[in-house]
């Protein structure tokens, strides 16, 4: 085993750009290669429900003989936000601070050059963080926490973390490591890692999964791909929420359907399919269009509406009005759809403005899918004003030219969502997976009744129709805590129906959790979207600032600064080598207290490497509560990452716990560790 750090993180779901490791430019012309040599990557997932705190944690050598400035940029998942960057300089780990300005300038930004190319891989939400005097020989650390949500389909949640990084990175790292566990309510059924299936499976029970990689010179030429499945038959949801000291009670309320419903369940539909037919769709992107809504359209029933419009600089109706979905119309559709070919031109809005015209009530499920590769005029305020009976729209975004807070903002208006696809993925098995959620609409015209005063500043307001095997989620604010129903109402094949949710706003008081970061995330998210699409004003950015220095989450207002200054304890630096002690012991755990794990940090010596050596943890009763197995070939410094679960993976209670290593020659002094609930 190597001896490097194991750092927590918590999934994210990438979808749309493809990203990859973080890169370090040195500023000095004179140095002798592109990137100073990253030597390991670290990532550990642990996932929660359906949301994630990554931190990646990186290892970086000078192979200069002089010390050199350079600037670390990670490609940040668009759908995420960065709550902590952490750097060193020799044995000191330090945080870096948020400051309202611009970020660090990659050397030799213009046009063209290794800078442009980096620039252009780590894309709009990308982080970039000026490190001072990096000596000859140092290896310099850095990790990054950010937040993001996992992406959902009938059942099967998909993690991606991009290594493929063969266009700047051509030599294989030293170390590779990936750890996740998956933390469910609900059973856990298959799961693979199929880009990298040299995997262990460390734990699998119902609801608890831990699965680990390590993988010594290893080639970042493969993006890591894991996914599981959860069984889910019912309708139901999932509630966390937690106090802040200074910023009263933040709370995220999932709505999860079941996976898949039987016909009779699903309600009638019209839908509206809209296919971008400018230049830049030419090829894949539109066959891959006509692909996917001729198969859509084989799975409407002679109950459902449909038609057809593509889009240029104008458009072209199939059909003046919708018509049913009888097996002569799906067959003249698909004629139709064949005949395509594009030309000049993205009036989006005026297409949109011709679909909203087809709905005529609100009886029906009724829904826009949009095929776009671009940039419109269309204005998201003005479609909601003129969508009159519930209609979602659903915009299908291909590669990374598209207006995402447009189509966002248009989505989030009009009850739909928006997916991306990247040009590198299986478009036509994407679609068809896009179209087997909106194929089941289970629900529409929904609200949710909270029953409690003090919740506020909820984050979507408008919630969009409820698909089988999909989800949604709202985010809010709250400052007392205590137990109150939510009331869902939505109308289903059945009528106007209700489910009555009891929800537990917390009274645990934490500094910073995952409904506080999911809040604070949303609300930035909303106030980009805003500015990009309708320009930016002083209420806007302040808003943006505030929130991003109260979050500590990174905006478009602010930025990381390396200021050297502000120590963090214990430090994520590199143990020597050739650092030698007599004995075996444990050195110091981190976080402490903790919660759900801690990394122990501990020194084996000669005599008990090579054996096996148990790592034990006693409540104060003197009960043996969990133990690791390790063993290693050389002595030397290790740290290994411990979780807060028993042998049967399940949670240890809130306490005071003794850890002791237990090694041939015997057991070392116990270390405390606090863990928190």
């Amino acid at each position: 085993m190597m001896k490097y750090l194991n750092i927590l993180l918590i999934v994210v779901l990438l979808t749309g750009l493809v990203y990859g490791d973080g890169l370090l430019l040195p500023n000095e012309e004179e140095y002798p290669t592109n990137f100073l040599r990253s030597r390991v990557t670290e990532i550990n997932v642990e996932i929660d429900e359906l949301y994630a705190r990554t931190t990646v944690y990186q290892e970086f050598v000078n192979e200069w003989d002089q010390p050199t400035d350079a600037v670390w940029s990670f490609p940040l998942p668009a759908d995420a936000r960065s709550i902590r960057l952490l750097y060193t300089r020799n044995d000191t780990t330090f945080e870096a601070i948020l400051v309202v300005g611009s970020q660090s300038t990659n050397p030799g930004t213009g046009e063209g050059g290794i800078a442009a190319l980096v620039n252009d891989y780590i894309g709009f939400n990308g982080i970039k963080l000026q490190l001072q005097d990096i000596a000859p020989g140092a290896i310099q650390q850095v990790e990054l926490t950010y937040i993001s949500l996992l992406e959902f389909s009938q059942g099967v949640c998909t993690y991606t973390y991009p290594l493929e990084t063969a266009d700047f990175i051509s030599y294989p790292l030293d170390h590779l490591e990936f750890n996740v566990t998956v933390n469910s309510v609900r059973d856990i059924g298959d799961f693979d890692m199929p880009s990298h299936p040299n995997y262990e499976v460390l734990a699998d029970e119902p609801g608890f999964l831990r699965l680990r990689m390590q993988q010594p010179m290893a080639n970042l030429a493969t993006d890591l791909e894991f996914w599981y499945e959860i069984a889910h038959n019912s309708f139901g949801w999932d509630f966390r929420s937690a106090l802040n000291d200074s910023l009263a009670g933040h709370f995220a309320f999932f709505i999860r359907p079941s996976n898949y419903v039987t016909p009779d369940q699903v309600l009638d539909r019209k839908m509206v399919f809209i296919l971008s037919t400018s230049t830049s769709m030419s090829g894949y992107k539109l066959e891959s269009s006509v692909a996917a809504v001729t198969t859509a359209l084989g799975q409407l029933n002679e109950n459902d509406w449909f038609n057809i419009i593509s889009y240029d600089y104008w458009y072209d109706l199939w059909q003046t009005n919708l018509v049913q979905a009888t097996t002569d119309n799906v067959a003249a559709a698909t004629t139709w759809l064949e005949a395509l070919s594009t030309s000049g031109g993205n009036r989006l809005d005026i297409a949109l403005d011709e679909a909203l015209e087809q709905f005529t009530d609100a009886s029906y499920s009724n829904s826009i899918i949009v095929f776009t590769d671009g940039r419109s005029p269309l204005d998201p305020v003005e479609v909601a004003t003129g969508n009159q009976h519930q209609v979602g729209i659903f915009p299908v975004a291909f590669g990374d030219d598209v207006d995402r807070s447009r189509l966002e903002l248009t989505a989030q208006y009009n009850h739909g969502f928006v997916t991306y696809l990247d040009e590198d993925d299986n478009l036509i098995q994407d679609l068809h997976q896009l179209f087997q959620i909106i194929n089941q609409p289970i629900f529409r015209n929904v609200s949710l009744e909270f029953n409690k005063d003090d919740v506020h500043d909820l984050i979507p307001t408008v919630y969009p129709t409820v698909f089988a095997g999909s989800y949604f989620y709202v985010t809010g604010r709250y400052h007392e805590p205590g137990e109150v129903s939510c009331d869902f109402w939505g109308d289903g094949i059945a009528g106007a129906q209700q489910y009555g949710f009891g929800l537990d706003y917390s009274a645990v008081v934490t500094d910073y959790g995952i409904p506080a970061y999911l809040w604070a995330k949303n609300a930035i998210d909303a106030i980009d979207r805003t500015i990009d699409v309708y320009g930016e004003t002083e209420t806007l950015k302040d808003s943006s600032i505030a929130l991003s220095l109260r979050y500590k989450i990174r905006s478009r207002y602010t930025a990381y600064l390396a200021d050297y200054e502000n120590i963090i304890d214990p430090p994520i630096s590199v143990i020597p080598a050739d650092a030698v002690m007599p004995d075996s012991y444990l050195l110091k755990a981190f976080p402490n207290p903790f919660n759900p794990s801690t990394t122990i940090e501990f020194y084996l010596n000669e005599q008990d490497a090579g054996k096996p050596v148990y790592l034990r943890l006693y409540d104060l009763r003197g009960r043996l509560v969990m133990e690791v197995r390790l063993e290693y070939t050389a002595a030397g410094w290790y740290r290994v990452m411990v979780y807060a679960f028993d042998a049967e993976s399940r949670a240890l209670p809130a306490g005071l716990y003794l850890a002791v290593l237990q090694t041939s020659s015997g057991a070392t002094d116990p270390l405390k560790l606090l863990l928190l609930k």
